[in-house]
């Protein structure tokens, strides 16, 4: 209803932004009446950005170890990020269709669907062709060109990630997206 992420939502409940409480099991809840009026004050703003100027980030990643690297730099982001993670390339693809995100961060071996499938989809699509797609993979270039390569469109790093490289980069999509606007 407020057209951003579980984790955006979980971030604005924390930050007092949005009332909720939490059942016996832990998860949180909030009454609709409260979402249609942060929807009304324009409170789906995640710090002093609206959410249309917030860089949306689906990160694709089935390996929890890289799961929790990237959870714990993006917490520099808060406020300019909207981070959402997919497990595997079909759940990816459902997130995209639903959310279009600004970035694909995706790793390339990955089952049932693997990376190389979810970027040849992205590209197929006249609506997602030109999304920015960057791929960390432990893959060497010329296997990843064994698989049939990249396009020229597609970023890659190699892992072992330098989180302060891929911080620098995060960052810098963000300059970009807050001029844009």
């Amino acid at each position: 209803m407020l057209g951003v992420s579980v984790s955006t939502i979980q971030k604005m409940v924390e930050a007092g932004k949005l009332r909720a409480w939490r059942t016996q099991g832990g998860h949180r809840r909030i009454a609709e009446s409260d979402v249609h009026a942060a929807n009304r004050d324009g409170m789906h703003a995640v710090g002093n950005l609206s959410s249309a100027k917030a860089l949306s980030v689906l990160i694709v990643e089935d390996n929890q170890t890289m799961v929790r690297a990237y959870t714990k730099v993006a917490i520099r982001w808060t406020g300019t990020v909207d981070l959402s993670f997919a497990g595997d390339a079909a759940g990816a693809l459902l997130q995209i269709a639903q959310r279009r995100p600004n970035l694909v961060v995706t790793d390339l071996l990955m089952a049932p669907f693997d990376g190389f499938h979810l970027i040849r989809t992205l590209r197929a699509s006249p609506e997602l062709a030109d999304t920015r797609v960057l791929v960390v993979t432990g893959m060497t270039d010329e296997e990843i060109a064994a698989k049939g390569g990249l396009d020229p469109l597609t970023l890659v790093y190699h892992k072992p990630l330098s989180l302060e490289r891929f911080g620098g980069y995060i960052d810098a999509r963000v300059q970009d997206r807050q001029h844009q606007h």
